[in-house]
């Protein structure tokens, strides 16, 4: 390890960012791959090499929370520790789900809105949050299902307003579906200053891949590495110094 510290700090940091970006949003549930094996091995390092990684893992990878409970998302950040979290950039959320949609009464579910809590309190460097499509496209059809131009602006306002709470907040991306219920809600967005980002709705066919049954949805084999071992599914909760390994 010691001849690894000859080569130029600039080089050693192309290396760790080799292994440690991922192109892919982080589902920190879910981050069993060939990748993740490497991950760890290199944080195992020694301290030198944890003190030089751990910003650049938090503030350059991109961290997916859209499934996450409000338990997933605490035990995240507790495992990560205040020093990690303080580095994170950029999160995927799921947020808002409405509760109701009407007249006089605009709320939001207490799961979403606590979600976006924890997260303020917890990443106080957060400049960039993304906003799932399944979620704008339900709050879209919500909206639009009222036919009443003045509780859309309500209910954009309530959204905002969670938001701007997060002040260190740089960017709100919208990730939206090219086809949309009507114009003047994406207007509304935009003057709010988010950012709409279209993608194309693809209708997913059915696959005859197989799945195994401990697998969660959308995980499959091809997941893992050719090895055997790496058919088992990496379980996060049960390493308990994983997500928190960079803040010795």
């Amino acid at each position: 390890m010691a001849n690894f510290f000859v080569l130029p700090r600039e080089i050693r940091d192309q290396i760790y960012e080799l292994v440690l970006l991922d192109p892919e949003p982080i589902v920190p549930w879910f981050y069993y791959n060939q990748r993740n094996k490497l991950t760890r091995g290199l944080l195992r390092a020694n301290k030198t090499v944890h003190h030089e990684t751990s910003s650049l893992l938090y503030a350059r990878n991109r961290f997916d929370l859209t499934i996450g409970t409000p338990e997933n998302v605490a035990s995240f950040f507790a495992r990560i520790g205040r020093k990690n979290a303080d580095h994170i950039r950029h999160i995927y959320v799921d947020f808002p789900r409405f509760l109701r949609v009407e007249p006089d009464n605009v709320t939001l579910y207490d799961v979403s809105a606590g979600i976006l809590a924890k997260i303020q309190s917890s990443c106080v460097n957060l400049s960039i949050l993304t906003i799932s499509r399944s979620c704008i496209f339900d709050m879209e059809l919500n909206i639009e299902a009222q036919d009443n131009p003045k509780l859309a602006t309500e209910a954009l306002e309530l959204v905002n307003t969670h938001f701007r709470a997060i002040t260190s907040l740089q960017e709100i991306i919208v990730e939206v579906y090219e086809d949309r219920p009507s114009d003047h809600i994406r207007r509304r967005m935009e003057s709010h200053g988010w950012t709409i980002r279209t993608t194309r709705h693809v209708e997913v066919e059915s696959s005859d891949r197989s799945f195994g049954d401990d697998a969660p949805d959308g995980y499959g084999h091809d997941s893992f590495g050719d090895d055997d071992d790496d058919k088992d599914s990496y379980d996060i909760d049960n390493d308990s110094d994983y997500w928190r390994r960079a803040a010795d």
